[in-house]
């Protein structure tokens, strides 16, 4: 049995317990730690978001390179994540980061000050 263990101290921004599901990352995707997934309903796995989508489900625990095969993977569901972690897609804009993860226990905020 494998245990896997995740370091989030320096990403977590908030109190909100960090909590994982097992999702499927599809075929052809190549992706880096802490990106923004959503459900493709073409193959029933997970994609990385492109920057005009406007939502996502989750995002990535650790960089996953799914580019011959899909690859399970262990999802992150819930987190407050300060957002200079988030591996936004390129030219996606402020207002769409900002409601990307509405309606999921993902906090997009910038960490507390002591």
């Amino acid at each position: 049995m494998t245990i896997e263990s995740y370091n989030y101290d320096q990403p977590v921004s908030g109190d909100t317990q960090i909590e994982h599901v097992d999702i499927t990352i599809a075929k052809g995707e190549n992706v880096k730690q802490y990106t923004p997934v959503a459900h493709d309903a073409d193959t029933g796995h997970f994609k990385a978001v492109a920057a005009t989508d406007t939502s996502a489900q989750f995002l990535t625990s650790f960089a996953v390179d799914a580019s011959t095969a899909a690859v399970a993977h262990r999802a992150i569901k819930a987190m407050d994540i300060d957002p200079d972690f988030v591996a936004w897609p390129d030219k996606m804009t402020e207002a769409v980061k900002t409601g990307l993860f509405a309606g999921t226990p993902i906090s997009i905020q910038s960490p507390r000050s002591a």
